[in-house]
């Protein structure tokens, strides 16, 4: 699926947040959805994220989310781009972030 390309945006310091997750190794992405341009082919490189409705914002997930685990959750990074197709009118969370059973309900207590 072709989409726009999108860069990261980090606070310094919240790449370590998302338990490894895409955003901690990827600084840009290939944004697939609902009403992205169909213009870059996801790589190695870009991996493809989708944007998902939420909570009448939008939110970014893993195309190939891992199975059997938590998630996914927010991990500290955004996507963003200066490209004028670019619908959502604010950065959006990129959702990444992946975590056992165990380790969520340990966190959640």
């Amino acid at each position: 699926m072709k989409g726009l390309l999108v860069d990261t945006l980090a606070g310094l310091g919240t790449i370590g947040c998302t338990n490894g997750g895409v955003s901690s190794n990827h600084r840009q992405f290939v944004l697939t959805g609902e009403g992205m341009p169909e213009i870059f082919e996801p790589s190695e490189r870009a991996p493809e994220l989708k944007l998902v409705k939420w909570y009448g914002f939008f939110k970014a997930v893993p195309a190939n989310p891992p199975k059997g685990l938590c998630g996914p959750m927010f991990g500290g990074n955004f996507i963003y781009t200066s490209d004028g197709r670019f619908h959502p009118k604010h950065p959006v969370p990129i959702h990444d972030r992946f975590e056992t059973q165990d380790l969520n309900d340990a966190l959640s207590q």
